[in-house]
């Protein structure tokens, strides 16, 4: 609820939530950082929270691609309709606003990730900082969101043209695009609030607690077939990438 008005649940069965769409190169960057932490995990039975979990997706493709590690695997999720799809896994999930906070105690998690969920956050502060709360000392958190300093983002801004993933309606993305209209075939939106640049990803996560360690670039699925092979070739500097994929410990 935000200021008397209830969220709008953009993953919900009028929207975006009816299937889960193949893994994006974001996954896949975030699987591998998430496997790098988790091979250096001491804890017996570490345990691995998804915030932004959606219908469980992701922690079953964590859970298959890692399959000697004996993990606890936890999401959370604001989408009634996704948790419904997600209660079919053999994980724990619960349903929570990250605005009011995530409902686990203090210390007890290992490893956060939270792939393109700040962008959809009015307070992403509060998140981080739920974050933080329930990692263990010396915890880490793997993020992904999309970069508003993307490549063809810095031209589109030159041009006058609203920059791609950045939305200025709750009912097109069509709005501002100008001649990139004909490229829109899914105009709904997905509910972007926030956008970040390299730079204030980073003073982000220091003001709540955590210590960038990995900051790496992934492409984005949306560019058109002619120009991916110069997204891919982008993501070797992240500040120019269409997502950024970061790795951070709780300091």
């Amino acid at each position: 609820m935000l200021c008397g008005v209830p969220l709008i649940d953009y993953y919900g069965p009028q929207g975006w939530g009816n299937e889960s769409p193949p893994l994006r190169q974001r996954q896949h960057v975030a699987t591998e950082l998430v496997a790098k932490v988790l091979a250096e995990q001491a804890e017996p039975l570490p345990t691995v929270l998804d915030v932004g979990c959606g219908d469980g997706s992701f922690l079953a493709h964590l859970a298959a691609t890692l399959p000697g590690q004996d993990v606890r695997w936890i999401g959370v999720d604001y989408s009634e309709h996704q948790l419904a799809r997600a209660a079919a896994l053999p994980y724990e999930f619960h349903r929570c606003d990250l605005g009011e906070g995530i409902p686990l105690p203090d210390a007890s998690v290992d490893l956060v990730h939270a792939g393109e969920v700040l962008e959809h956050l009015y307070d992403p502060d509060r998140m981080l900082e739920e974050c933080a709360r329930v990692l263990r000392p010396g915890g880490h958190l793997v993020l992904t969101t999309p970069n508003l300093q993307a490549w063809y983002n810095r031209a589109l801004f030159l041009a006058g043209i609203q920059p791609i993933f950045y939305e200025t309606s709750t009912r097109s993305t069509e709005v501002g695009v100008g001649p990139l209209r004909r490229l829109k075939t899914d105009t709904i939106p997905v509910g972007h609030l926030r956008l970040f640049n390299r730079t204030a990803l980073v003073d982000l996560l220091r003001r709540e607690g955590f210590e960038p360690l990995t900051l790496r670039g992934a492409g984005f699925h949306g560019v058109p077939s002619a120009m991916a092979w110069l997204d891919t070739a982008m993501c070797r500097v992240p500040s120019l990438a269409s997502i950024l994929v970061v790795l951070a410990a709780k300091r």
